[in-house]
């Protein structure tokens, strides 16, 4: 195993941001909490000199240039998330064209603030449509999973559209069971959300009730959503 450190210590009284050194760095550590394969090694905020350490272990897959790329990406990805959670997060049009950045930037600091436990960006690899995973805790005390597929941009509803593609990956997604990291076991979720950065058209309105309503009769289970963000 393969281990990169991620170093900063840098003296306060040179620091310029938006936000003080120390407050920065401590947000930095906070959001680190939420991400694969990252955390905290060392933090010092009492010091002239402000200390940040994140560890995060190198994949195997690929040339050790992809593997440290991969690691940069994922401090990139906590400093951002930083940032949101300081400042409020402001709409760019980038996030109507990429979906990478609708989800890392808008999707991932939303379900945090809301409250759910356990949020994974999974990018759909291996997780049979799931963007992102995540699941609450009931007033009955067990968990409630969910699944979301996030798509940049307008919906729409024509034969062959990313409708159908999403349709098709909705039964996947519920009889599929995926695994939270560092467990074995099983987890099926009881709710499909489909977040998008655009808008869907009235066709696509109408294809997703009329779909999910006929996929559903059948089913003997009333615990089955399926709802959509825009």
């Amino acid at each position: 195993m393969v281990v990169a450190r991620f170093v900063c210590r840098f003296p306060n009284k040179h620091w310029e941001g938006r936000w003080g050194l120390a407050t920065f760095l401590d947000a930095i550590a906070k959001q680190s909490a939420y991400i694969d394969g990252l955390s905290v090694d060392e933090i010092e905020l009492e010091d002239d000199w402000k200390t940040l350490i994140l560890r995060t272990t190198l994949e195997p897959a690929g040339s050790l240039v992809d593997a440290l790329n991969s690691a940069a990406m994922r401090v990139r990805s906590a400093m951002t998330q930083a940032e949101i959670a300081l400042g409020g997060l402001t709409w760019r049009t980038e996030y109507e064209t990429d979906e990478a950045q609708f989800c890392t930037q808008v999707l991932m600091p939303l379900l945090r603030r809301m409250g759910f436990r356990f949020v994974r960006y999974t990018h759909g690899t291996r997780e049979y449509g799931k963007d992102f995973t995540f699941s609450e805790l009931t007033p009955f005390a067990y968990y409630r999973h969910y699944g979301l597929q996030a798509k940049a941009g307008d919906v729409r509803g024509g034969v062959n559209a990313a409708i159908d593609e999403i349709i098709g990956q909705t039964k996947d997604a519920f009889e599929m069971p995926y695994c939270e990291l560092g467990s074995k076991d099983a987890r099926y979720i009881s709710t499909f959300i489909v977040a998008i950065s655009g808008r869907f058209t009235e066709n696509a309105r109408e294809k997703i009730v009329r779909k999910f309503r006929r996929a559903s009769s059948g089913r003997s289970t009333s615990s089955t959503e399926s709802c959509c963000w825009n």
